[in-house]
């Protein structure tokens, strides 16, 4: 493992998408299995280019049969995962996809819902490795470099690791490899395996000066992440309550000019606007309302104006952008008809618009 920033800038372009084989909740989604196989439970073969949203529910807490925030992005036989929410492991297989075509995996901020998943991608995924697989490359947020006060009252609040309270991505691997040596040692004496250590290359992504744990995402031009052969990706901070760093993420690819931005979790945002700007496809989180009372006050006062956007606000955000669709994921109440959001999104955005569901499967 080790903590860099290679990269290059991205570019924006509007292509045309092309539509995919049937329309759920006004989007793009192709059948589960095709007529006349034999195993309905066999995903049907992707397209050369895809976006899977493979899980699209919000917050820590298992919700039965939803599966956490989490998408995959193919591109050829190359896998781009975005965020590991909770069962998104089983998803990623479900969707047909192997450990083998995992290349880079990018993790928006440090919030349970968006990595609780991620070591098992490695610890259980990587035990099916092919022999001399590409170590799979992580770009994530460091360390945030110190803790808020406390939001609910405590004067004292308690402090895990006070010696190191904030690891970042990389520390967070270490100890998780750490963790998990008895089991990995007895595979690779009994299996075979890999060391998993080999098959992961953890890059902490630079953020530009002039942020902090106090000031967590002040106006900030988008700035490069990596660049491979398929695609560029770019990010910039957003503002998601006392997480630092948060990231939104733009994969402009290559071959085909389309993009494709997630907002990971975030207020409503300039930033992220101007990373968005022209973008084919907008992915972007949403709690229908910000009123405390909407959601019976559970949650602190101030918490969701601090953390999260409306669907009004969601609208705002692809119109100043110029997007060229959205797609609803990490958006809650999840039982809310389709149309509510489209009535909320549309009084300021009048492009298209999917409220996604696990699985879904929109063509690039």
């Amino acid at each position: 493992m080790h903590c860099s920033c290679p990269g290059e800038g991205g570019l924006s372009r509007r292509s045309l998408l092309t539509a995919s084989v049937a329309a759920v909740a006004g989007g793009a989604a192709l059948a589960a299995a095709p007529a006349g196989s034999a195993d309905p439970t066999m995903p049907r073969p992707l397209p050369e280019n895809a976006l899977v949203t493979l899980g699209v529910q919000a917050g820590p807490p298992p919700v039965p049969h939803r599966t956490g925030i989490s998408s995959t992005l193919k591109i050829g036989g190359d896998l781009y995962q975005i965020d590991c929410g909770l069962g998104s492991l089983n998803a990623f297989a479900n969707a047909g996809f192997t450990f083998d075509g995992l290349k880079s995996m990018f993790i928006t901020h440090l919030h349970t819902d968006h990595m609780v998943d991620y070591w098992s991608f490695f610890l259980s995924g990587g035990y099916t490795a092919a022999k001399g697989k590409a170590p799979v490359s992580v770009f994530g947020p460091g360390s945030a470099g110190g803790l808020p006060p406390s939001r609910v009252g405590g004067t004292d609040p308690a402090t895990i690791d006070p010696a190191a309270p904030t690891p970042g991505l990389a520390a967070t691997t270490r100890a998780l490899q750490q963790a998990f040596a008895y089991t990995n040692n007895i595979f690779i004496r009994d299996m075979g395996t890999d060391d998993i250590e080999g098959l992961i290359d953890v890059v902490e992504i630079a953020v530009p000066p002039g942020s902090s744990y106090l000031d967590r995402a002040p106006a900030t031009a988008p700035f490069p992440v990596t660049a491979d052969d398929n695609v560029t990706v770019t990010a910039t901070l957003v503002s998601h309550y006392d997480v630092y760093p948060a990231f939104a993420f733009r994969f402009d690819l290559k071959k085909s000019g389309v993009s494709v931005t997630f907002s990971g979790d975030t207020t409503k945002s300039d930033n992220l606007i101007a990373l968005a700007k022209d973008t084919d496809i907008l992915v972007h989180e949403a709690q229908f309302s910000l009123d405390d009372a909407y959601y019976g006050n559970r949650f602190p006062p101030g918490y969701l104006v601090r953390s999260h956007t409306s669907a009004v606000q969601v609208g705002e955000v692809a119109a100043a952008a110029n997007a060229g669709q959205v797609i609803l994921s990490h958006y809650e109440p999840t039982d809310l008809p389709d149309s509510e959001w489209q009535k909320a999104i549309g009084q300021n955005y009048s492009g298209r618009l999917t409220v996604a569901r696990d699985g879904q499967v929109f063509e690039l």
